[in-house]
């Protein structure tokens, strides 16, 4: 299996105590920029949960994301991520709400990319605990590698699934990044979260395509931001149907619907680091300017931002909905 994760192993103060090692790590990856940090024990995803998984899949939810079938083992089990694994440390990094000019284009797409914005703050973290962790391992996991990031931000306290399939992190709503550090450590578990979702349907009664349920489950083959960004050529008649919606034509890259009606997202942007803000390509994009980019003029202006991974030809189909 493929991954750019990151491994650190480093020398450390034999006095220091578990609890210290705890405190020490929630504070640094807090000053780095994180909203929310939390700790769980590496082990096997619970049955309950690995099933409502396996069930999502059968049911063919995950649309045309067949890379979610891979890797079940790893995917179920951290500890096959990690040798000697013993905590999963997850994380949120809040990111700003869309301006109200809005192209159509999801918030987290105006700023940098966060895969290597996230990796680049937690890599630096861990690499300057040499003189307290004696031989630690890590791996950092930023969407490159299985593992059920949703369940493990519940595991670990740092918030709970709203039915919008989003995790909520308390103070701080939905317009949150995860990743999660593996490591050999032993960290004091933190407790699950047990807070549930208010039930004020509004994502439920108002998602376009019908891709929500009570549950917090996505089905993707509904969803308008799979059918912009994930999805592959052009519609079937399904998916065609919910792009030709008035919310699916005016859709360039992703859909945040769903996340803008939650009322936990009624907040102001209190955390959220300079390299995640907005750029000023994306404050300035123009649908009409873009569609008249040829694909190396679109390469070359998005490259280093999330808009990049829009292949050129599913660009174009977005834009001939408008």
């Amino acid at each position: 299996m493929k991954s750019d994760d990151f491994y650190l192993e480093s020398p450390a103060n034999p006095g220091e105590s578990p609890n210290q090692s705890d405190a020490v790590i929630r504070s640094a990856l807090l000053d780095a920029g994180a909203c929310a940090v939390g700790f769980a024990e590496a082990a096997p995803v619970d049955q309950e949960d690995w099933e409502a998984f396996q069930r999502w899949l059968a049911n063919g939810k995950n649309a045309g994301m067949d890379y979610m079938h891979n890797y079940p083992d790893i995917r179920r089990d951290p500890r096959l991520l990690l040798p000697g694994a013993r905590t999963v440390i997850s994380l949120a990094f809040q990111y700003p709400q869309a301006p109200a000019n809005n192209p159509g284009i999801a918030a987290y797409a105006f700023g940098r990319d966060y895969h290597k914005v996230i990796r680049k703050k937690i890599k630096k973290v861990l690499s300057e605990l040499p003189e307290i962790y004696k031989n630690a391992t890590y791996r950092i996991c930023i969407d490159s590698a299985p593992i059920l990031e949703r369940y493990w931000g519940v595991k670990s306290g740092i918030g709970y699934r709203g039915r919008n399939g989003a995790i909520i992190v308390p103070g701080y709503g939905s317009f949150v990044f995860l990743a999660e550090v593996i490591t050999d450590l032993e960290l004091t578990p933190s407790s699950p979260s047990t807070d549930k979702c208010i039930g004020c349907n509004f994502c439920i009664k108002k998602c376009p395509g019908g891709a929500l349920n009570v549950n917090g489950e996505v089905n993707c083959t509904k969803c308008i931001s799979y059918l912009s960004i994930e999805h592959r050529g052009e519609w079937d008649a399904a998916g065609t149907q919910v792009m030709e919606t008035e919310h699916g034509r005016n859709t360039l890259f992703g859909c945040d619907l769903c996340l803008s009606l939650c009322p936990h997202n009624r907040r102001t942007d209190t955390k959220v680091i300079p390299e995640l803000q907005s750029t000023p390509e994306m404050l300035t994009l123009n649908p009409t300017e873009l569609a008249t980019l040829s694909e190396e003029e679109y390469r070359r202006r998005f490259a280093g931002l999330p808009l990049s991974r829009l292949h050129y030809p599913d660009l174009t189909r977005n834009l001939r909905m408008r």
